[in-house]
């Protein structure tokens, strides 16, 4: 066999290897290195404890989420369904999902005909089942039982100003009397809303929002003035004084894909649930920045924290303070979102997160 021939082959053997090298190098450096090919759902998963079995930046689970139209509900993912991790021949990562054989409402194409596995349990398009991006069990209350809005709002919404047969405090099935009430029927629910935080901009000092406890939902009985209402449910005692507000129609949902922040991602947090002092995993905390700020539910924050009083202290030197940068120390997802706050929960922390510590870019 000539020279020339050897030459050839060995160019060619050297060419493959080197592209082989190209797409390997290609690969992005925020996939984690021992990402499975296959990773079959449990239950009691999250998606964020899934996006980082993949990521080491889990806000970019949407960027590589095949929406696979063939799938119903390619959104909902549930027990047994199975990830696949694949790559492109330029070394973009991809993400998928198989259905499991148990997962209620499985559909698939056969025959150019969509086919669609009922569970007689659960109905086709139903997320009952499915794995949350994050635990409900923590993030729910806030879902139901609090709400934030503007002072002029508050200002505007009726007075209960007196309880049935003088109690203190009453329940569900109780009549409660309120300011006239702006009711369109006599069968109209109103909330039962208690003022419990003003909400302020430390730096602006800006009044951002009325943090208010929803305490129960109570229907109109009586038109006028007062009003009378029943007390439908009862989430915590009701007293003179509460207030009456619409019922949100604000659509939340525990099933969004955690991403990067399109609008402005800067804010401070401003105020932390349970009246901890150290803010640590899975604490819910409000921010500055809303809808005003564009942000949205599912953005991924990173919390900074600044340095202070850290004197230098160098021998025949004289003690100096200095300005020392933000260090990256947690990050948290926004869950619900309000017109000038939002609230977000923490996932994950280096050291203990205080009040007036900042959010900004992952």
């Amino acid at each position: 066999m000539s020279t020339y021939v050897y030459l050839q082959r060995f160019l060619t053997i050297a060419v493959v290897l080197l592209g082989f090298c190209f797409i390997v190098e290609a690969k992005p450096a925020w996939i984690q290195e021992k990402a499975p090919e296959v990773y079959v759902v449990k239950k009691g998963d999250t998606l964020w404890e899934i996006a980082g079995i993949y990521l080491k930046e889990p806000w970019r689970w949407i960027e590589i989420w095949d929406r696979n139209p063939n799938i119903s509900n390619p959104h909902l993912i549930y027990p047994g369904d199975k990830i696949l991790l694949s790559y492109d021949a330029n070394g973009t990562p991809k993400l998928s999902l198989e259905r499991g054989s148990k997962t209620p409402n499985a559909a698939y194409w056969e025959g150019g005909t969509r086919v669609v596995k009922l569970s007689p349990t659960i109905r086709e398009g139903d997320a009952e089942g499915a794995i949350p991006t994050v635990p409900t069990r923590v993030i729910q209350p806030f879902f139901n039982r609090s709400q934030v809005i503007s002072q002029a709002h508050v200002d505007f919404c009726p007075n209960v100003i007196a309880l049935d047969e003088d109690h203190l405090v009453v329940g569900a099935g109780d009549r409660i009397y309120a300011s006239k009430v702006d009711a369109h029927s006599a069968t109209e629910m109103f909330s039962v809303f208690r003022v419990e935080k003003l909400y302020k901009d430390p730096k602006s000092n800006e009044v951002l929002g009325i943090e208010g406890l929803i305490l129960g939902n109570a229907q109109v009985e009586f038109m006028g003035d007062p009003t009378s209402l029943i007390l439908k449910q009862s989430y915590s005692e009701i007293r003179v004084g509460d207030k009456l507000i619409e019922p949100t129609r604000e659509q939340v949902d525990a099933f969004f894909f955690p991403k990067a922040p399109d609008g402005d991602p800067t804010g401070q947090i401003i105020s932390v649930f349970d009246g901890i002092s150290q803010i640590g995993q899975y604490q819910v905390i409000v921010m500055t920045g809303g809808k005003n700020q564009l942000r949205e539910v599912g953005d991924v924050l990173a919390v900074y924290q600044k340095q202070k009083d850290l004197p230098t202290r160098i021998r025949n030197k004289k003690e100096t303070s200095y300005d020392f940068p933000a260090l990256k120390i947690g990050r948290l997802v926004v869950f619900r979102v309000f017109d000038k706050v939002s609230y977000g929960l923490v996932m994950n922390a280096t050291r203990p997160i205080y009040l007036k510590d900042e959010v900004g870019e992952p």
